[in-house]
C-alpha cells in the first residue's frame, strides 16, 4: 500500500482555477464517498481551503490511483482535464507524506506558520473518517502530522510574530487610508475568517462595523460577540452604499455582488474577496471608484511581515524530514523509497 497525493495550491494556480477546483463543506462527504468507490483508490481525505485542494489517498497501484485522482477531479468539477493539468502537482510515498506535514505546519501557506491550516486539516480527516473513507495507513500519517505539526509550532519560531490574514487585511487598509479609525466597514460571511478579521479592526479603532449573512441568526450572534451591528441581507444592497469597505468570505458558489448591485456607488469603495469560489464578480475591479482585491493580491503585503518567520523555515523542515523518516521506519510503512515529485 502508498501514499498518493494530487492536488492544487495558491503557488499552482490562479485563484479562478482554485475556485472550479474547490469542495464545499457539505458536499465533502459526498465527494469522500464517490472517489473511494474509484479504481486505485483504497482510501481518500479530501482537504480543501481558499488557497488549495488535495487529494489523498492510499492505493496499491500508484500509476492507477494518480490517474484516478486527477480524472475525479476533472469529472466531478465538469473542468477540462487537459486544462487543469498543468496546475496540478503529484506526490508519491515519503514525498507525499512530508508535503502533508509541511502543509500541516503553514509551512506551505501563503501566511507561513499560519495556524488555521492545522484546523483546516482536522477537520478534512475527521471527515474522512465520519464516512470510514480512510484506513489504517491515512489514519496513522494524518494522526502523526497533527503531532509533527504542533512539535514545529512549539520548537521553532515558524509561528512568531502576529502574521495573520486579519493583519494583512489590515495592513491593506491602512496602506490604501492611512489607518482604519472613522471607516465604516462590512462584513459578509460569519465564518471563522470574518470573526478573526472583525475582532481584529474593532480593536483597530473602526467607526462602524456591519455584519451581514444569509442566515441573519448566524449574523446575529456574530455581531453580538463582536459588539458590531448586524444587517439583514435582504437589505444588504443598502448598506453597500454606506460603506467605505466591505470584506467578504462566505461559501456561496454563486457570486454575492456583481456589476449592477454596485453601480450607483458614489463614494470610492474598498473590496476585499477573501472567498473561493469568490463572492465578487472579477469585473467589478474595473468600476470607476471600485478597488477589489482578491486573495491573490494579498502576496504583496504579507510578502514584507514574513522575514522573521522564514528564518525559522530551516529548522522547521529539519523537524519534519526527521519525524517522515521515523515514522517510516517505526510504522514499517510500505512506501517507496525516496520518490520524488512529479513533474
Amino acid at each position: 500500500m502508498n501514499l498518493i497525493a494530487v492536488g492544487t495550491n495558491h503557488k499552482y494556480s490562479p485563484v479562478g482555477i482554485r475556485e472550479k477546483l474547490s469542495f464545499s463543506k457539505k458536499g465533502l462527504k459526498q465527494a469522500l464517498i464517490s472517489l473511494a468507490g474509484f479504481a486505485g483508490v483504497k482510501a481518500t481525505v479530501i482537504l480543501s481551503t481558499c488557497n488549495r485542494v488535495e487529494l489523498y489517498a492510499s492505493t496499491q497501484d500508484t500509476d492507477t490511483g494518480i490517474k484516478t485522482l486527477k480524472a475525479f477531479l476533472s469529472d466531478y468539477h465538469h473542468q477540462d482535464s487537459l486544462r487543469i493539468e498543468p496546475y496540478l502537482y503529484t506526490y508519491i510515498g515519503k514525498e507525499a507524506i512530508r508535503h502533508l506535514f509541511r502543509v500541516s505546519a503553514g509551512l506551505d501557506s501563503q501566511i507561513i506558520g499560519e495556524s488555521q491550516i492545522l484546523e483546516q486539516v482536522r477537520f478534512a480527516f475527521g471527515e474522512a473518517r465520519t464516512v470510514e473513507a480512510t484506513d489504517r495507513l491515512l489514519y496513522t500519517i494524518f494522526a502523526h502530522a497533527i503531532r509533527v505539526s504542533l512539535r514545529v509550532r512549539q520548537e521553532s519560531g515558524i509561528a512568531k510574530g502576529k502574521v495573520s490574514i486579519a493583519s494583512t487585511i489590515a495592513g491593506l487598509i491602512k496602506t490604501r487610508y492611512g489607518c482604519i479609525k472613522n471607516k465604516r466597514i462590512l462584513i459578509i460571511g460569519v465564518g471563522k475568517i470574518s470573526e478573526l478579521i472583525t475582532r481584529y479592526i474593532k480593536e483597530e479603532g473602526a467607526k462602524a462595523v456591519f455584519i451581514a449573512n444569509r442566515t441573519y441568526a448566524k449574523a446575529l450572534q456574530l455581531a453580538r460577540r463582536m459588539g458590531a451591528e448586524v444587517v439583514r441581507f435582504d437589505r444588504l444592497k443598502e448598506k453597500l452604499l454606506d460603506s467605505d469597505i466591505i470584506i467578504s468570505a462566505t461559501a456561496s458558489p454563486h457570486f454575492i455582488l456583481k456589476k449592477e448591485d454596485l453601480r450607483d456607488i458614489k463614494n470610492p469603495l474598498l473590496i476585499i474577496d477573501l472567498a473561493v469560489p469568490r463572492d465578487v464578480d472579477p469585473q467589478v475591479k474595473y468600476m470607476e471608484g471600485i478597488s477589489l482585491f482578491c486573495l491573490d493580491d494579498l502576496d504583496f503585503i504579507i510578502e514584507n511581515n514574513l522575514q522573521s518567520r522564514r528564518q525559522s523555515v530551516p529548522q522547521a523542515l529539519d523537524i519534519i524530514n526527521k519525524e517522515v523518516e521515523n515514522l517510516c521506519w517505526s510504522e514499517r510503512l510500505e512506501l517507496e523509497p525516496e520518490a520524488a515529485p512529479l513533474p
